[in-house]
């Protein structure tokens, strides 16, 4: 998909400012203001860049909020109490707004002439419609209600990313969460021909994917599990790994057979039995273990060991899940089912506060329920790193290893897949090496996954000027408080390859390239030169306290100069 313009038509957090102070009716994005062409055929992230506050998360919220609502109104009611009772359609955040992209249908062949221009429009205390042309249709459509047949024309996948502690991008995300597992439970109370007929591979958890922390495991297992060694080898290059060693899934059989708060709904197997199944002909080792549990239910314990000289080609880790999982993204889809029946846990009162939450702290909410309450996790995640024999486990890895690897892992997986990624400073933890690889890192992570660029749009909100150097001016969009967000070319700041110094100064307006506190030090040196005749023996003083930095350089010419002069 392409995303063409959008236009928040209310009150939306702090977008509102903007339209205020601006005196205008709406707060609008342009993404792109050609026609379909060969040239979305290449690799065009799109870079928010500006000040903290200044809106660059706020529109990624907004989108991840207005797919997130389509995506529920393409769901039967009758699936979710909170979409029959709760959920009043019309009164979705942001309340009224347009969208317009262009986007290849899911079943046509991936090429140009085949994309359809999509419009969908909100009015306040109105459901969504959308207004969907072919290119080469010469007839006006209409606008017309949304329900799942419209499925094709949305993006099959939204991922979003959030660096920290910020949750502005994830609340949309984990509502489709508990959605999907209200789908699913009701499947099972109705006994529903999903249940009999049910391939968890086929049904994706959601078209929302959110990236955390518990994503890592799946990610790297998918991409280590069935891509070729080529295609991972930008990840352990990056990551120094040298193989995976082993890791273990424990299931509850006690959480996935008995409900004791819903003796009706029987038990949660037959969603993930298929897969489950698949997983116990892969593993190396399987045993059991109880769970203290009246009834006699169990623990079911796999292991699974990467050690290739104690395995048969036949049985090669790798080659068995290649033979029951026919793509990284599939086998990622079967975690993300599996790691989502955690959810089982979440009380109605819960879920009800959540579901009409606006709240950005909704993610506390949700607590952190121990391991025995699980329907499944992962366990004992080791690797082993290049030049070393010790065996590592996967939580050891730093804050910025697991941003890298949400990332760029999930790259991998997408495959020619129509996906919108919204990447909220996703370099916050890197080091300066790969900041100012990330760029260059994402695209051949895409490219090796076989991704198909025209079916993807990439939104990278950031502070770092070594992004925005890496991408082309007519793809960065400028946020300054109190102000429409502009194109870096319509304000003639070339970006791409430009020295990350001017860049600071034109879109972070500033000047310097040394911190406050060194500057003031900088400045205390200047106010002593022009109260001293021993400026040689300043400058020596300087360039003992002092490293290399243009500013310095500055000053002992200022000074070089007016000795000359006397």
């Amino acid at each position: 998909m392409k995303l063409v313009k959008l236009t928040i038509l209310e009150k939306f957090r702090s977008l509102d400012d903007i339209r205020i102070e601006q005196g205008t009716e709406n707060f609008t994005v342009i993404f792109r203001d050609d026609e379909p062409n060969e040239d979305w055929v290449n690799f065009h992230p799109y870079c928010f860049a500006g000040l903290n506050g200044s809106g660059k998360s706020n529109v990624l919220e907004a989108l991840s909020n207005i797919f997130y609502h389509l995506e529920c109104c393409t769901i039967a009611p009758e699936t979710s109490e909170f979409l029959q009772n709760d959920f009043k359609k019309e009164k979705s955040e942001p309340v009224a707004y347009e969208l317009e992209y262009f986007i290849i249908p899911r079943e046509a062949d991936k090429n140009v002439e085949n994309y359809h221009n999509v419009i969908v429009r909100k009015e306040k205390d109105k459901l969504p419609q959308i207004k969907i042309k072919a290119l080469d249709q010469t007839e006006v459509p209409i606008f017309i209600d949304i329900s799942d047949s419209i499925r094709t024309y949305l993006p099959e996948l939204v991922i979003g990313y959030s660096s920290g502690e910020n949750e502005i991008l994830s609340l949309p995300f984990i509502k489709s969460r508990l959605l999907q597992l209200d789908e699913y439970i009701y499947h099972l109370r109705n006994r529903t021909r999903l249940v009999l007929d049910y391939k968890l591979e086929e049904k994706p958890e959601s078209s929302l994917v959110y990236m955390d922390y518990h994503m890592s495991q799946a990610i790297l297992l998918a991409n280590f599990l069935l891509q070729n060694e080529d295609t991972i080898k930008p990840i352990k290059e990056q990551l120094n790994i040298d193989k995976l060693h082993s890791f273990r899934l424990v299931i509850n059989n006690h959480k996935l057979y008995y409900e004791s708060e819903d003796p009706g709904l029987g038990y949660l197997l037959p969603l993930v039995e298929e897969t489950l199944d698949k997983l116990r002909k892969c593993a190396t080792a399987k045993f059991t273990k109880p769970a203290n549990d009246e009834r006699g239910y169990e623990y079911e314990v796999l292991d699974f060991y990467f050690d290739e000289n104690k395995l048969t080609k036949e049985s090669n880790l790798k080659t068995l899940f290649q033979q029951y999982f026919e793509s990284p993204l599939q086998l990622f889809k079967a975690f993300q089912v599996l790691n989502l029946l955690n959810l089982r846990v979440v009380d109605k009162e819960l879920k009800d506060e959540v579901y009409n939450s606006e709240s950005l702290y909704a993610m506390y909410k949700i607590p952190s329920f121990k391991q025995k309450e699980h329907v499944f996790h992962f366990n004992l995640f080791r690797l082993k790193k290049k030049n070393s024999n010790d065996q590592m486990l996967l939580k050891a890895f730093s804050d910025g290893e697991h941003q890298f690897l949400h990332t760029m892992g999930i790259c991998l997986l997408l495959g020619d897949k129509s996906t919108l990624m919204l990447l909220d400073e996703p370099e916050t933890h890197f080091n300066p090496e790969w900041r100012s690889e990330f760029i260059s890192l994402l695209k051949d992570c895409l490219n090796k996954s076989g991704t198909n660029h025209l079916m993807r749009d990439i939104l990278i909100t950031s502070h770092s000027p070594f992004i925005i150097s890496d991408c082309f001016p007519d793809k960065v969009i400028v946020f300054d408080r109190g102000h429409q967000p502009q194109n870096a070319q319509d304000l003639d700041i070339d970006t791409f390859g430009t020295s990350v110094n001017i860049l600071t100064n034109k879109i972070f307006k500033r000047k310097n390239t040394i911190g406050e506190y060194s500057l003031k030090k900088l400045n205390a040196y200047r106010e002593r030169f022009l109260q001293t005749d021993n400026v040689e023996g300043l400058i020596e003083e300087l360039n003992s306290e002092l490293g290399d930095s243009i500013e310095k350089v500055l000053l002992i010419k200022e000074m070089t100069d007016i000795i000359k002069k006397r």
